[in-house]
């Protein structure tokens, strides 16, 4: 059998006997609600009850990964599963809480099995291929799904006590299985010693780090999956069996993400994984502070993404930064990661009994996602970034741009969905006339994210980016501030640049600007169900507006106040089409304009904006002049301008809309090389560039696959300046056509 075959059967293996396991530690959980009406218990006591498995699953992960390392999986695997066995079988003849409690806390064990596989599986795959490979043992977290989900279902059938016996019938057979068909990774270094195990838990800094992550994202995770069906029924009265499929919905969808954080990781480094994982955490665990079922669901679900996401990623870096200890630092990463599932159901359990909410504890997790986006800037991502540049430079190949970019834009799609569901009251608000719009917004958002990451993550670009930033930072808030605001001023809503060219010309672009401008201003809130109207109670002549469900002014109708109101895409559409009469003036008369312009380029977005203004007034007309004539056409027609123009956002010109932003940090740029003391051309000695551009052009060139190393003074092509690259040249051609001669 192939080394490859090897591995993937064991990495099989390795994941089945996590998916028994972590069936077997989710049994206590998925049975918890009954165990409270039984017991008679408090919330804090059910809560106990569900974290007690949890904390010795925790505890025992940090020697189980020490004696992974040391004896290897094949010999610890079959002897967990006899204790699982045992203590399952033991469950059923509780006849006390506290006996109930003793009992759960020895069926905890099985939580440690995740240590022993991550030990057992990444020694079997290459540094480069771990992440992956540990993201698909991952997808072993499905087994706590299907206990919460499928045993109560079972017992209702065949009885609480045989769900439990049958656990332990069949982690009693599958020990035979594994100790025959599984095999230890060969390896050429000796296993570390127990002390010098513990040296690498005293000493690194990073494993504490990484386990700090893990507290987070797999803490995150089991706090969830515990805990969430005794919360579903206390805060929205759901049914056991419900409660259980929506604990097993948020279970498959952050076990399902797993393998994608490994293989994210494996192209884009973990950290960079983290600290989008990190930031996308914080409004989703703020939506879930809203008691409300569907805000509560958006935010649980996409908790459960980021952390699946997250927890695939950090076990990415354990066996990039230990690889001959993968199983010791497992243990402590796995035991701190155990331990955060282990406070969360107490603290909820706390705050429900004594506040009778629980909302403070999900401002907690947002916090905590914060602090760890910052340890992760502050610790990981440097560390990312050196071995980056030490390694040789080479553009990233297209599927990990393509990766990097869709992860953006999945969770840039994922905060606009959320901030509709929240803005427009638990979609209270929300219009399903205008369903449609939404969708073609949702897709043009991740189009244009999707295409603005690809563009951002370019080397001149991306260079441009982090330089902003850090100039920003260097230059102080103050004259950073201004240098932004000044070129905001002058080249976003000012547009000189264009008036020094034509004023005919600014016209145009001014036009077609605020024309687009306030229509999108007016549009999207709407469509969103930001702003909506309604009558003012009692007076059917007075209309309030309503800003995210909050009042924010009242105003007559049958006034100008009113008129100018409800006709504010009509003034819009006016400006547009203005500006394509002066844009097409233009094109049809310069013969600059004539020479360079194509149709799909140049007239087909001047076509779709003058469908969309054209039939946006024509609706107007037959509303106001036509009683409503032609109008349920004419909206259909209007509903196709707007969505194909939307759906072209992300591929067109248009995009450069969501580029034109980008020019502040060229000017910010621009002014920071005017104040360096300049680089002077190593050839004649005159400054004819800023230092920083040089030192850019320097870094960003190798990365495109570009030479231009020279013999002799200059070093690169770029330290000679423009006149002295000419001189050289000539040079050159000189001294070939001198030895062409002979």
């Amino acid at each position: 059998m192939t080394s490859s075959s090897n591995s993937w059967r064991n990495l099989t293996l390795a994941t089945l006997s996590f998916t028994l396991s972590f069936a077997a530690w989710g049994l206590i959980s998925a049975f918890a609600p009954a165990f409270r009406t039984e017991y008679q218990l408090s919330a804090q006591a059910t809560a106990l009850l569900v974290a007690v498995p949890v904390l010795l699953g925790s505890i025992a992960r940090l020697p189980a990964g020490l004696l992974t390392d040391r004896f290897g999986g094949r010999a610890i695997f079959p002897l967990l599963f006899l204790w699982v066995a045992v203590s399952a079988a033991l469950v059923p003849s509780a006849q006390s809480y506290t006996q109930l409690l003793a009992f759960a806390f020895l069926l905890g064990l099985a939580g440690s099995s995740f240590a022993i596989g991550v030990g057992f599986s990444s020694r079997w795959f290459p540094p480069d291929r771990q992440g992956t490979a540990l993201g698909i043992y991952g997808l072993g977290n499905i087994g706590h799904s299907a206990a919460v989900f499928l045993g109560p279902l079972a017992a209702a059938r065949v009885g609480r006590d045989t769900v439990f016996y049958a656990i332990a019938a069949l982690t009693l057979a599958w020990t035979a299985v594994f100790f025959v068909l599984a095999r230890n990774a060969p390896t050429t270094s000796r296993p570390a010693t127990f002390a010098a195990a513990l040296r690498i838990l005293a000493t690194e800094r990073i494993a504490w780090v990484l386990s700090a992550f893990y507290f987070l994202t797999f803490g995150g995770f089991v706090a969830f999956s515990v805990y969430l069906p005794t919360l579903l029924r206390d805060e929205f009265a759901l049914t056991l069996a419900d409660a259980g499929l929506r604990t097993a919905g948020f279970v498959v969808v952050a076990t399902l993400l797993r393998p994608l954080g490994g293989v994210l990781s494996d192209h884009l480094g973990g950290a960079r994984v983290l600290s989008g994982v990190f930031a996308g955490i914080v409004p989703f665990a703020l939506l879930m502070m809203w008691h409300s079922m569907v805000p509560f669901t958006v935010g649980a679900l996409g908790c459960a993404a980021l952390l699946g996401v997250g927890s695939g990623a950090v076990f990415k870096l354990v066996p990039q930064f230990f690889p001959a200890t993968t199983a010791t630092v497992t243990g402590l990463v796995g035991a701190m990661g155990g331990l955060g599932g282990f406070f969360p159901p107490l603290v909820l359990g706390f705050f429900r009994d004594r506040l009778g909410s629980v909302w403070p504890g999900f401002g907690l997790l947002a916090g905590t996602a914060v602090l760890l986006w910052v340890l992760n800037a502050k610790v990981m991502l440097p560390r990312q970034r050196a071995s980056e540049i030490a390694r040789p430079r080479r553009l990233p190949s297209r599927r990990t741009e393509q990766l990097r970019a869709g992860a953006w834009a999945t969770m840039a799609t994922g905060l606009l969905i959320a901030a509709i569901v929240v803005g427009s009251r638990n979609l209270q608000n929300f219009d399903p006339a205008l369903v449609i719009y939404t969708f073609a917004v949702v897709f043009a958002t991740w189009g244009i994210v999707y295409h603005y990451a690809v563009w951002l993550n370019k080397p001149p670009t991306r260079r441009f980016f982090e330089r902003t930033f850090d100039l920003l930072r260097r230059s102080g808030p103050a004259r950073g501030a201004a240098i932004v605001a000044g070129a905001f001023g002058t080249h976003i809503v000012g547009q000189t640049f264009i008036a020094r060219r034509s004023r005919r010309r600014w016209w145009m672009h001014q036009c077609l600007f605020w024309g687009c401008l306030s229509a999108v201003a007016i549009t999207f809130p709407l469509v969103f169900g930001w702003v909506h109207f309604q009558a003012a109670p009692g007076n059917q002549m007075i209309y309030v507006a309503y800003v995210f469900g909050f009042p924010a002014g009242a105003f007559p109708i049958r006034t100008a106040t009113s008129w100018v109101i409800f006709h504010g895409l009509d003034f819009s559409a006016i400006l547009v089409l203005t500006g394509i009469a002066l844009a097409l003036w233009r094109r049809l008369r310069d013969r600059d304009a004539l020479s360079l312009q194509d149709f799909s380029m140049d007239f087909l977005p001047l076509i779709m904006l003058f469908a969309i203004s054209v039939t946006g007034l024509a609706l107007t007309v037959s509303t106001l002049w036509l009683r409503g004539a032609f109008y349920g056409f004419l909206s259909i027609l209007h509903a196709i301008t707007v969505i194909g123009a939307l759906l072209y956002l992300p591929f067109g010109k248009f995009f450069h809309i969501f580029q034109r932003p980008a020019q502040l940090g060229v000017k910010l740029y621009q002014a920071a090389g005017d104040r360096d003391p300049g680089a002077l051309c190593a050839r004649c000695g005159q400054r004819f560039a800023s230092q920083m551009q040089i030192q850019d052009l320097e870094r960003v060139l190798p990365e495109l696959g570009f030479d231009y190393r020279l013999a002799g003074q200059a070093g690169t092509w770029q330290r000679l300046c423009p006149p002295c690259k000419r001189t050289s040249l000539a040079s050159a051609q000189l001294r070939m056509q001198e030895q062409r001669r002979g």
